[in-house]
């Protein structure tokens, strides 16, 4: 498995490989983890392209440019200093793009940390599961390196026990699952327990 995290100057994707390259050595896997630019994203010269999170206005460019997914990195990627969470964003990618067919559907996967302040409980995992279900494409969520259940099945969403802090990766597939990830992601961040104590 060969996967570029990609980086505006290089030095912070080199920091982020790394880390992915130890933590895929300890789970037992023969990846190659390297840095670089946009410049250097070649068709079918990788099977992931994580790009970093400063580069989000740059990610259609990227997508056109890699015969292979391309995942936006969450924001405090630079903080996951045993890159465990970046190999599970990337085993989930991995996984979603072997259930799409090439060509025919866009898969977007993005990994989020939970913002209420006591996680996924009833109320916040309603909202998330109905927004989930309006989105009108398939949308799954898994914590950590978990087993992925339906985002809009709401007992699926709360068996996963997710708590505040916690990271669970979303994936999406159909025309616009960027767009769809944005919104979930704003719900999963914010911090619905104290918007309701207000």
């Amino acid at each position: 498995m060969k996967i570029l995290v990609v980086c505006g100057a290089g030095a912070s994707s080199t920091f982020v490989a790394q880390r992915l390259r130890r933590a895929a050595v300890a789970a037992g896997l023969d990846w190659d983890a390297s840095a670089g630019m946009e410049h250097t994203v070649a068709p079918g010269g990788h099977d992931l392209v994580l790009v970093g999170p400063h580069l989000a206005d740059r990610l259609s460019a990227v997508r056109n440019r890699a015969q292979a997914p391309v995942v936006l990195l969450p924001a405090d990627v630079f903080a996951d200093r045993d890159g465990v969470r970046t190999l599970a964003l990337a085993q989930a990618a991995i996984a979603a793009a072997r259930h799409t067919t090439k060509g025919t559907t866009m898969t977007a996967v993005r990994t989020v940390r939970i913002g209420s302040s006591h996680g996924l409980h009833a109320r916040p995992a309603k909202l998330f599961a109905q927004a989930a279900k309006d989105a009108g494409i398939p949308v799954t969520i898994a914590k950590d390196s978990g087993k992925a259940v339906n985002a809009a099945s709401i007992l699926g969403v709360i068996s996963l026990a997710v708590e505040h802090g916690d990271y669970v990766t979303l994936t999406a597939d159909g025309d616009g699952a960027e767009g769809v990830l944005d919104i979930l992601t704003e719900l999963l961040t914010t911090d619905h327990d104290q918007a309701a104590a207000e």
